[in-house]
């Protein structure tokens, strides 16, 4: 994988909790030196368990091949080596006074230095009073136990909170390595080897190689938190034996007397969370169901449980309800939090909090299935929403500003029940709804929150709203007043309008035309209207309220008249305290004859196509024969380069990103060969990209048609655009969501989409996509597609590579060779939400191959991803064989989808297997084809 933009969101995530390891393995784990190589370059790891862990490790730049182009992944690493490895993590200053005490370390040696620093700061020691051994190899014992205190359980002194067996060779590990053996085991992170008879074996004097090592910094860079989690100390009761217990914080004499030591000389804490002294903050994770006091908490305390009370607590730092509380009810009762209050787990029963303070709160759980009750007299100081979620404020508190962040998926929904001062919302593409009798103060919408909804429940009440995205509203509640910032906005699903304030910045307005004459029955004319701050022009055309005098003469809608008969009437606008009086008149040119008309017009950024009734022949025409009137910004804008020919006009593209652009033509003042006026308008707003193939060649000439919505995949197409030479296009439409058609028909591509935004503050250039080539019929293509969240899903294929191998693709190692040709690979790795990517076998084989989707980076999960895998077999433009994911709740990181079989005789059959789980499927689909066992 060559993207930068996934190694840089993963290194950014993970730099503070992984600075151990990245800069332990960052260093040479030998003597010699070694370079970068890329997997591909990687000749020797084919066969090693670790294979997967090592290439994404080389290409994340953590760890390095040698320049013979190998990684040697069986080759030892000595304590001399880790030494060094450890220093430099831990950026202690080398000090080669210490290993003096060693016989076996001359002061002059190049790890004098590393080993002396290690001791000096207790975290090593040596083999015996008077050696290190810096040359001796490390075995899997110390292996475990140097990361054990990398993760600092070493500290905790945590022995299992498993039921999960022991080792069957626990005995046979060294008395200082057992407790953490024994913990990295039970955690999960490390595995041993099964035997025949079940049992599971460690091997602890075992040498440690490159490739354990590989895989150990693999998991605890990539799940670090999973098993810090499970790990992290649970509260337990002094002096009885109760399954669920309260549990009060000991007072300080209670630490005394726990001294221990480790090999490392730090103490053991079994204070149950209390201070340590000297200020060091302490984590505390509750882990078993129960109640629990804690009284005054220095530190940091997760809860990993559901079926939780935790009472009479006040936590200087931080509390996190953790993902496995799952759909549980976890209770705050008499609870105050200094720091951030995160939830991730919890049901739909809930989250309460009950006469608590906390500070901020954050609802992030993955699914969105989470209800946050606040009651008594709990307050809270702000709660930012990331996700899904319930909030109800039963409160007599005060509850400060709800904020709905940007990364909230797409589709989400967010119910509001109660009492809420202010609401701010972000999130795009949400639906948000105000439960019955809530009564909510501000609401405020930004730019980014384009095609969200929001439903006010019966008897609920929104004050205020200040919208500046295009929404929908809808239900039997009230909206008081809004201040609409741009225009389109939906209040038509209401029971009733609400009453538009105007902004406070207008001083004056200005309009145009002051009068309007119409010639033809449904003839049409835009009253441009127009607000004057002192720093700019505001379009307030769309946003005023809008009548007329006499609707039987003409009819009004957004400064747009219509006639409907002879007369004279007015046409009257409110902006705020600003009105305004429009005369018009309506006297139909020769009415005793039938008199050709201009019917219609259709505007875009550079062009007006008209439509007239019949007796008239659009190339007698001439520019003569009309009068052409823009609006731009509240004033006549002049046209450039406009020309006239066969009913179209065409001029030079405005470029004014965000404003609005009014168009009128109408006939010459004599009527010379028709009568009547129309108007039209376009948004100066759109996007564009660029349209490529697998190979990234540029795909010219491809027409692609938009349609407004979210993966909307039917219905009216409101714009279309060809790419150029270059494979570029450009749109012009009003800003929302779009779903882009692109290939089908007689083109040579899979039909597929692209999504684009067309927003009002930014003009977006890069939304592209990739055309697929319908396959070749020697070969089969997978197509997996989703949406905006997660940002990356990975396409995984297992499948027979012949003479007896096992392949497995993805972004890591994308290809793979049989006789010296491609059979499999992965054509296109897509990073940046939506997808495609597309695996191709180049050549079927007899066997079984497996399919699976690994949720890599971003929020949400993949069962709300509307990941969509479609499998092309042979020269077919339609899918031989579909599969949609089924939206539910959960949050597993993997997706075993389909197993396709192929016979003998060539027959292909497909098997469902929509299996979910959190355990990479990688090892079990293997080392059932390839009895592969995995160490450590």
């Amino acid at each position: 994988m060559n993207s930068k933009w996934k190694n840089f969101n993963r290194k950014v995530s993970l730099m503070l909790s992984t600075s151990l390891v990245v800069s332990m393995l960052s260093m040479s784990l030998s003597v010699s030196a070694e370079i970068d190589k890329s997997k591909n370059a990687l000749t020797d790891i084919d066969k090693s368990y670790a294979k997967t862990e090592i290439s994404k490790l080389v290409e994340q730049g953590i760890i390095t091949g040698y320049a013979d182009d190998t990684f040697k992944p069986s080759q030892s690493v000595t304590r001399a080596q880790l030494a060094k490895i450890m220093v430099g993590a831990l950026n202690l200053k080398p000090d080669a006074s210490e290993a003096t005490q060693f016989k076996d370390v001359n002061k002059d040696l190049w790890y004098a230095g590393y080993i002396g620093a290690l001791v000096k700061s207790g975290i090593a020691q040596g083999t015996s009073k008077e050696s290190f051994s810096p040359n001796k190899s490390v075995t899997r014992e110390e292996l475990a136990v140097f990361f054990v205190r990398a993760f600092g359980w070493e500290q905790q002194s945590v022995m299992s909170q498993s039921s999960k067996p022991q080792l069957s060779d626990l005995d046979q590990v060294s008395n200082w390595a057992k407790e953490s053996v024994s913990m990295a085991y039970q955690s999960g992170f490390i595995k041993g080897l099964v035997q025949k008879d079940g049992a599971v074996k460690f091997n602890p004097s075992g040498v440690a190689d490159r490739q354990a090592l590989a895989r150990l910094a693999y998991e605890f860079v990539m799940n670090k938190s999973t098993y810090d989690e499970y790990m992290a100390p649970t509260k337990t009761e002094e002096g009885t034996e109760e399954a669920k217990p309260e549990i009060s914080k000991p007072s300080d004499s209670s630490n005394k007397g726990n001294s221990g030591s480790t090999s490392g000389g730090k103490g053991n804490d079994n204070s149950n969370g209390g201070n340590t002294g000297g200020g060091e903050q302490v984590s505390n994770n509750i882990k078993a169901p129960g109640t629990y006091t804690l009284g005054e908490v220095t530190g940091n305390v997760t809860i990993s449980s559901q079926d939780v009370v935790l009472k009479n607590t006040k936590i200087n730092g931080s509390l996190k309800v953790l993902e496995s509380v799952g759909n549980g009810d976890v209770i705050l009762d008499n609870v105050s939090v200094t720091g951030t209050t995160e939830l991730q787990g919890g049901g739909p029963n809930s989250i309460h909090a009950i006469n608590s303070v906390l500070a901020t709160v954050i609802v992030n759980k993955a699914d969105g299935s989470i209800r946050l009750v606040l009651e008594g007299g709990s307050e809270v100081q702000q709660i930012e929403i990331k996700s899904g979620a319930i909030i109800d404020n039963n409160s007599t508190g005060n509850v400060g500003p709800i904020e709905l962040a940007e990364s909230v998926p797409h589709n989400a929904s967010v119910r509001l029940n109660g009492s809420f001062d202010s609401i701010l919302v972000h999130a795009e593409q949400v639906s948000v709804e105000f439960g019955d009798n809530s009564m909510i103060g501000n609401l405020e919408v930004f730019e980014q929150a384009l095609n969200s909804t929001f439903k006010i429940g019966q008897g609920a009440v929104v004050n205020r709203a200040i919208l500046n995205a295009i929404v929908e509203f809808s239900g039997q509640g009230i909206l008081n007043s809004a201040l609409v910032n741009v225009d389109g906005i939906d209040f038509s699903r209401l029971s009733q309008s609400p009453n538009i304030v105007a902004d406070p910045t207008v001083t004056q307005v200005v309009y145009s035309p002051e009068a309007v004459e119409l010639s033809a029955i449904d003839s049409t004319r835009q009253i441009v209207f127009t607000g004057i701050t002192d720093t700019s022009f505001k379009d307030i055309t769309t946003i005023a309220k809008w009548d007329v005098e006499n609707n039987s003469i003409v009819v009004v809608n957004s400064g747009k008249i219509q006639a409907k008969s002879n007369g004279t009437t007015q046409v009257k606008a409110t902006y705020g305290e600003f009105v305004i009086n429009v005369p018009v008149t309506v006297a139909v040119y020769n009415e005793e004859e039938t008199y050709p008309t201009l019917k219609a017009i259709h505007v875009t950024n550079g062009s007006a196509k008209l439509e007239f009734s019949e007796g008239i022949d659009v190339s007698d025409l001439s520019s003569d024969n009309f009068i052409v009137t823009a609006y731009l910004n509240g004033s006549e804008k002049r046209l450039n380069n406009l020309q006239y020919a066969n009913g179209e006009f065409t001029f030079e593209p405005v470029n004014s990103y965000g404003s609005t652009l009014y168009l009128t033509v109408e006939s010459d003042v004599n009527k010379t060969f028709f009568a009547g006026s129309q108007s039209g308008a376009i948004k100066l707003t759109g996007f564009g990209g660029h349209i490529k193939d697998v190979a990234g060649s540029a795909v010219a000439n491809l027409q692609i048609d938009f349609r407004k919505g979210l993966d909307n995949k039917s219905g009216e197409i409101v714009g279309s655009v060809t790419t150029d030479s270059y494979g570029n296009y450009k749109i012009y439409l009003p800003p929302g969501i779009y779903t882009g058609e692109l290939g089908g028909g007689n083109t040579k591509y899979i039909k597929t989409f692209l999504i684009g935004v067309s927003a009002l503050n930014v003009e977006n250039r890069n939304e592209n996509q990739t055309a697929i080539e319908i396959p070749t019929q020697d070969e089969t293509r997978i197509v997996l597609t989703w949406g905006k969240d997660p940002v990356d899903l990975d396409s995984h294929l297992i499948g027979p590579g012949g003479s007896g191998d096992i392949f497995h693709t993805y972004y890591g190692d994308k290809k793979y060779y049989y006789d010296g040709e491609v059979l499999v690979d992965l054509d296109l790795d897509d990073v940046t939400s939506y997808g495609p990517e597309t695996t191709t076998i180049r050549h079927l084989l007899p066997g079984t191959y497996t399919f699976y989707v690994h949720h890599y980076s971003g929020v949400s999960t993949i069962k709300s991803s509307g990941a969509k895998i479609e499998v092309f077999n042979g020269a077919v433009a339609t899918p031989s064989a579909e599969f949609i994911v089924s939206e539910g709740s959960g949050s597993e990181r993997y997706w075993v989808v389909f197993k396709m079989v192929v016979s003998e005789t060539g027959t292909v059959t497909f098997e469902t297997v929509n299996e979910f789980t959190d355990m990479t499927p990688l090892y079990t689909l293997q080392s059932t084809n390839n009895n592969i066992e995995e160490e450590l």
